[in-house]
């Protein structure tokens, strides 16, 4: 049964509408029809009622005699007249001319009757003894204020019961050309209605991965069109920021992988070459033999030294390993202060600290981020006249580090990649002073770990400033 009502449904939504709305039409005409057949049957039942009450007072007295022969036949026509005595005979004046007078119980007669001063009269439908229903009408008659008899007039109902279903014929022919009018009308306007909801759909089938910039006009009257336009574009939005992030993130993949390979590639040459020279004797030599090897091992441990870089990045993208305690900044600048001294050689260096500046962090990773920055600052400086300054400050909520130097600075085109891996801005220097582009890449990610933050200001011949934020307070990490 609900396949086959399913297969009936129509499939379009403009189409069920017109459909509800017509079926809504269609329960209201017929609501209106019931309650119009109710208030017309009980209206023409009343007003017949009224009059027969009417016609029961104008009779002349001669009925309330036993002798009724004098009765005046025009008001027999076409009804039925009793007379009923207070001990429930039943005298029928109409039998012979007209419809005879059905009979009713006692407790009917009391229900049904009507005092001369009602203004209503009171009735009761029932049939006689021939089958025909009637419109009874009781009305009671005394002397000095006593019952003496009741007078009980009757009329067919079939002439009301035609006169209703004449009108009820009448309504449903226009009841259907209202649901005929009403469907085409509905029709029209419901099209009309669905056109934004039309032009979202046609849009829906041109998007693709091509035209995700393209956006909807949010500029409508209909609420509820503009509230499925505007979630129409966040969607748009959002996918096209997932496609660009998928092509960023594929980019820089496959840049990853053609540096890594790079890097590999250059230690397991050097280390392929020397086993060949061995291979050819040179194992035999000494003088050969021992260079050979330290020149393997060499590249053996930048290798090895690559390998670590890249999983400590995975872990910390992870937020793995990362061991939290109440660090003295201070404290771990003092502590790296002869590493520093060391790197710097004929540099200048110059350490300016607020006292006791508190962090939460990883102490071994800080100290890694510190000579990263400070080893990047003394690559791009002079020997013999660069300066390198640690700077240590805190505000309201975080502690402050900056590394500037006076070297060579950053070109701008570069600025912007400083921290992606294997990215170097001086590739040829970097490379011979054995560094894979990695330096700055792990020491934003432990930052980032940290939940701080780590910014590079730069002027190319002027020198460059790293500054990182780490918050002063506990967080969940």
């Amino acid at each position: 049964m609900k396949k086959r009502l399913q297969q009936v449904r129509p499939k379009t939504l403009n189409k069920q509408i017109v459909a509800l709305s017509c079926l809504i039409l269609a329960i209201i005409l017929i609501v209106v029809g019931i309650l119009q057949y109710i208030l017309m049957k009980d209206f023409l039942y009343q007003n017949e009622a009224d009059a027969m009450q009417a016609q029961l007072h104008s009779l002349p007295p001669v009925l309330l005699n036993d002798d009724v022969s004098d009765m005046r036949q025009p008001f027999l026509f076409d009804h039925s007249l009793a007379k009923i005595d207070t001990a429930g005979n039943y005298t029928d004046l109409s039998a012979e001319s007209s419809l005879s007078s059905p009979r009713l119980e006692q407790e009917d007669i009391q229900t049904a009757v009507n005092n001369r001063d009602d203004k209503d009269a009171q009735y009761i439908v029932t049939e006689d003894e021939e089958g025909n229903e009637q419109l009874v009408v009781i009305m009671a008659e005394g002397r000095f204020g006593n019952i003496t008899s009741y007078l009980q007039a009757g009329t067919k109902t079939a002439p009301l019961e035609d006169i209703i279903n004449g009108q009820l014929q009448v309504f449903i022919l226009l009841a259907v050309l209202a649901l005929g009018a009403g469907g085409l009308l509905y029709t029209q306007v419901i099209k009309k209605a669905l056109d934004p909801l039309h032009r979202i759909i046609r849009k829906v089938e041109r998007t693709s991965a091509e035209n995700l910039s393209e956006r909807l006009d949010e500029e409508t009257e209909q609420v509820e069109i503009k509230r499925l336009t505007l979630a129409f574009n966040q969607m748009i939005e959002r996918i096209d920021r997932s496609f660009q992030s998928e092509r960023e993130a594929k980019e820089q993949m496959q840049r990853f992988i053609a540096d890594a390979s790079h890097e590999l590639r250059t230690p397991l040459t050097s280390i392929h070459g020397f086993l060949e020279v061995l291979l050819r004797g040179a194992a035999s030599n000494s003088d050969q033999l021992y260079p050979a090897l330290e020149s393997m091992l060499k590249e053996s441990q930048r290798i090895k030294k690559l390998v670590e870089d890249l999983l400590l990045l995975t872990k910390l993208e992870q937020s793995e390993g990362l061991q939290l305690q109440q660090l003295n900044l201070n404290q771990v600048l003092e502590e790296l202060q002869p590493h520093f001294e060391m790197l710097a050689g004929n540099r200048e260096l110059r350490l300016l600290m607020q006292e006791q500046i508190m962090v939460e962090a990883d102490r071994d990773k800080l100290k890694q981020v510190m000579l990263n920055l400070f080893y990047n600052a003394v690559q791009h400086t002079n020997p013999e006249q660069g300066v390198v300054e640690i700077q240590l400050q805190t505000n309201h909520a975080a502690a402050e580090m900056r590394i500037r130097d006076n070297g060579s600075g950053i070109p701008a085109a570069h600025i912007a990649h400083i921290f992606d891996r294997f990215y170097r801005s001086d590739s040829s220097r970097t490379r011979q002073q054995g560094g894979a582009g990695l330096g700055l890449s792990i020491s934003h990610s432990i930052i980032k770990a940290h939940q701080g933050t780590i910014e590079v200001a730069s002027e190319e011949d002027k020198g460059t400033i790293f500054t990182v934020l780490l918050p002063k307070k506990s967080r969940n990490l």
